[in-house]
């Protein structure tokens, strides 16, 4: 907090941020080797999960990564709807990769697409939705 000015609009929010860092670090305890090891796995499922979240709410509200793939969105289903997303995919001017392995049908792709914009608009709304404690007591 020394670096961050009283001024500073977001002053608030860094505040509940070291607040809420204390709190959660003040039970903190040591772990041996053979419990974190056996803690590993569930820790990388929760990273992964975290990651691809991450992705979801980037993708959603930043308006950079927004704009562009609202343009790709668009162009992909004009390509469905003229029934040229096949061929594309077909010649490798586009390609798509789902979960480590090639999609080379078009519908599997439209269907993954649309699965990834729902995904994205639940994590938008759920990120919206997050209210700070810390926040609202200040108000």
């Amino acid at each position: 907090m020394r670096r961050v000015k009283r001024s500073d609009a977001a002053y608030e929010i860094y505040q509940a941020y070291a607040a809420e860092h204390t709190e959660k670090w003040a039970g903190a305890k040591a772990l041996t080797m053979d419990a974190a090891m056996a803690d590993m796995p569930e820790i990388e499922r929760k990273y992964n999960l975290e990651c691809a979240e991450y992705g979801n709410v980037l993708f959603g509200l930043s308006d950079e990564f927004a704009a562009a793939g609202k343009l790709e969105q668009e162009q992909l289903a004009k390509l469905t709807d003229v029934g040229n997303l096949q061929a594309q995919l077909d010649s490798g001017a586009y390609v798509a990769v789902v979960d480590g392995s090639k999609v080379s049908q078009a519908d599997a792709l439209t269907k993954c697409v649309e699965a990834f914009e729902g995904g994205r608009d639940k994590a938008v709304d759920a990120v919206l939705a997050t209210k700070l404690p810390a926040l609202d007591k200040k108000k």
